[in-house]
């Protein structure tokens, strides 16, 4: 189905950076050091692809938005590439010579082409907001596009990558909405179809890709569904993923045998999820990784490799394990969080890029590390890059099954509970909320105990996660990691359509005669530094929570303390929360409208 795109403020923002000048020319890399007059800058590689020849990847940077040209028999970064702003994802079409990526800070696709010694951008096409990955289909004709925080798939036409010029005009031919937002996703044999992952929670969305209509989302028991592949045979698709019971206080007897965070392979049936309201659980097979003593946290990556193996990339213990037909396993170390695989055939080394080190690790085809390419320079970290590389570290939790990352979602959450001492009790699992603007949410925890940010940092690594070897360097970059991120971006802003404006303003009227604004107060966090009463208890009958901000809120799934209201509109319309039973249907919709908008 067709969704025609809104014009609101992701557009317009869109629309003005994109006649922005911006430098497209390449700006290449000798391998030995950068300009003189600018320091080395962290490139954090997030993907990579085999270009014609089979002896050159096209590495995407995150961090520096440029694409860096490694040659494999010369074991160098051989050129660099401006591209963009904030890289996400990079996929090449089938030829070898064009590739795509996507930016999610300036929301566009970019074309590429390679001519055997360079690259050079052909073509700019804005897309949804905030994209996390590209796809493209395996007859090339045509890729998609999955934008995080607007919770959407595009379907973009390749064709015109195969006319002359220097300049290429490509365009969205469908857009397709999601009841997620997505992250990962994979084309399923044949081309139409494309499977998309929740980048938070379990759910697995099946799109016509052809067609532009959603076929069937599924629910796994899970959350973090990385790095989707397809089985060797390419009748089962593997999700690598974390399983978190909610129910399993965070002791370290729960956490040090894997039973509180699990970290898995599954492999699911083709053919089960192509079916509406199918049982894909059934039709799973799951394969722990990590076994007592030896966590596998946060798994990232998995890739059908020669000799009917699987590798995954095991991105919270540095690690790629190799999975036998048998099931037997065997973990091999890479670089600093490894989360993407490419290679890995006759012709083509298994390749695991190394994130936090700005560099690939290249394997054989034994498993064994044979080379490892830099990227350039290592760079300076800050107290804040140092942060980032603690808030991912499976190595700060006893045994390694789980980092901050594990619960907190790239900063963001799972929408689970847990059932920490975050409230000072077991047996009262909450909700975990999210870290994106917590600088602003003061006090934290949902009973409001912990007055500064670095307590509460220091509180969950010793009772959540049993950190082996704290430091206070741990918490102070952590904590001014944490200080940096900001809120989540609404997932429905206003529009300049005026009916919807209207409804977002008469929403606005509810919230404040309904009085919400006093434990959520406007219109910085939406939040408020005390605790107060709000009509639920919990197990042990607690009544006083902590308000969390609304700001992002309808980025959530489940709602209240203890995930209770399935939707925002059950909070109001179910459970009455603050609006009373008086309330018309009508105000309650328009009061839901405005938070979607925050």
């Amino acid at each position: 189905m067709d969704v025609g795109r809104s014009a609101n403020s992701w557009a317009i923002a869109t629309r003005a950076l994109a006649v922005a000048a911006y430098l497209a020319a390449s700006a290449t890399w000798a391998g030995v050091a950068e300009k003189r007059s600018a320091p080395p800058r962290p490139r954090r590689p997030v993907g990579a692809a085999f270009l014609a020849g089979d002896d050159t990847l096209a590495v995407a940077n995150q961090r520096s938005g440029t694409v860096s040209l490694v040659g494999l028999s010369a074991a160098r970064a051989v050129g660099e590439v401006a591209v963009g702003a904030r890289l996400t994802g990079i996929a090449v079409l089938p030829d070898g010579k064009h590739l795509l990526a996507v930016d999610d800070e300036r929301h566009q696709l970019v074309a590429l082409s390679w001519d055997g010694t360079g690259l050079r951008v052909r073509g700019r096409l804005a897309v949804g907001p905030y994209p996390a990955s590209v796809v493209v289909g395996p007859d090339g004709k045509r890729a998609t596009i999955a934008s995080l925080w607007s919770r959407r798939l595009e379907v973009v036409g390749l064709a015109p990558l195969s006319s002359p010029g220097r300049s290429v005009a490509l365009r969205v031919l469908h857009v397709v909405r999601l009841p997620f937002a997505p992250r990962d996703q994979v084309f399923l044999p044949g081309g139409a179809q494309v499977v998309v992952a929740d980048a938070f929670g379990g759910r697995l969305a099946v799109v016509d890709a052809a067609r532009g209509r959603l076929v069937a989302v599924h629910e796994l028991r899970g959350h973090n569904l990385r790095g989707l592949a397809l089985s060797a045979d390419g009748k089962r698709l593997l999700v690598p993923h974390q399983v978190l019971d909610e129910k399993a206080p965070t002791t370290r007897k729960e956490l040090q045998r894997g039973a509180l965070m699990d970290n898995v392979l599954r492999s699911v049936a083709i053919d089960r999820l192509l079916e509406r309201g199918a049982d894909v659980e059934k039709a799973s097979r799951l394969l722990r990784l990590g076994t007592i003593g030896a966590g596998a946290g946060d798994p990232a990556a998995a890739l059908s490799v020669e000799g009917n193996h699987v590798a995954v990339a095991l991105a919270g213990v540095n690690e790629v394990a190799f999975v036998g037909p048998d099931g037997k396993q065997r973990r091999v170390a890479v670089g600093r969080r490894p989360t993407a695989l490419v290679g890995g055939t006759k012709k083509r080394p298994l390749v695991a890029v190394n994130t936090f080190d700005d560099s690939l690790s290249l394997l054989d085809a034994r498993g064994a590390v044979v080379r490892t390419i830099r990227l350039g320079p290592a760079p300076k970290l800050d107290y804040k890059d140092k942060g980032e590389l603690a808030f991912y570290d499976a190595r700060l939790s006893r045994d390694g099954w789980m980092s901050c990352h594990s619960c907190h979602t790239d900063g963001h959450s799972n929408g689970l509970l847990a059932d920490t001492l975050g409230d000072d009790t077991f047996g009262t699992p909450k909700r975990t909320l999210t870290l994106m603007n917590t600088r602003m949410t003061y006090p934290w925890g949902w009973n409001g105990k912990e007055k500064g940010l670095h307590d509460q940092v220091r509180k969950s690594l010793v009772e959540t996660m049993h950190a082996p070897a704290l430091t206070e360097d741990h918490i102070a970059d952590l904590t001014s990691f944490l200080s940096e991120l900001p809120p989540p971006p609404p997932p429905e802003p206003v529009t300049a359509d005026k009916a919807d404006r209207e409804r977002v303003e008469r929403g606005r009227r509810v919230f404040e005669r309904q009085k919400c604004g006093h434990c959520h107060i406007p219109p910085l966090t939406y939040s408020s530094g005390e605790v107060y009463d709000v009509g639920f208890a919990d197990e042990r009958g607690l009544r006083k929570f902590n308000p969390p901000s609304l700001r992002g809120v309808g980025q959530g799934r489940h709602f209240l303390h203890d995930n209770r209201a399935k939707t925002l509109e059950e909070v109001f319309a179910k459970y009455r929360h603050k609006v009373g039973a008086d309330v018309p249907r009508a105000d309650v919709e328009d009061l839901v409208r405005f938070l979607r908008s925050l």
